[in-house]
């Protein structure tokens, strides 16, 4: 109850989130993009017991924003009327990433190919935090938390490289 009351510190020994490449991205986006992605990264203690669920929600989330923020569903339906949707009628994200290639001016041939796979490897990713979120816990290995969250990182950049809009933001 003293902790509730009182301003209570961190309790000794507590591990700091941990930083990461991705980070002076999420600070240009917002605080709570940040906090989310840093609490993904604590929650990759292996100590803890559902791990999987903290870190999966919370990367999914992350990878969503993005394209949600610089791909909103109305635009890409505008431009791309018979994109791939979900089953609710929201432009999937490969359409929303094909999108951002389009506002890109990006039609060359082989990058096409090359962001088809790469989607194709970031849907596969979309699957795998499903499995994630909704089995059992502890689901992952530290080793594929970590390759997992490289994936993430990596998905992320390229998304935020691939925008029109993120100099705006930087500027």
């Amino acid at each position: 109850m003293d902790a509730l009351r009182n301003n209570p510190s961190d309790p000794e020994g507590q591990d700091e989130p941990q930083e990461s490449e991705l980070d002076p991205i999420l600070k240009q986006l917002s605080g709570d993009v940040l906090d989310r992605w840093h609490g993904a990264l604590f929650s990759l203690n292996p100590r803890n017991p559902d791990a999987a669920r903290h870190f999966c929600t919370s990367a999914r989330e992350l990878l969503s924003t993005i394209l949600d923020r610089f791909s909103p569903n109305q635009k890409v339906l505008e431009a791309m009327p018979d994109c791939d949707t979900i089953p609710s009628g929201a432009p999937s994200p490969r359409a929303k990433t094909r999108y951002l290639l389009c506002l890109n001016g990006m039609p060359d041939e082989t990058l096409e190919e090359f962001v088809e796979k790469d989607l194709e490897n970031v849907v596969q990713l979309f699957r795998l935090f499903n499995d994630g979120t909704h089995g059992s816990s502890g689901r992952f290995t530290q080793a594929q938390f970590l390759s997992i969250r490289k994936r993430v990182e990596g998905a992320f950049t390229f998304l935020w490289n691939i925008n029109p809009q993120t100099l705006q933001i930087a500027a």
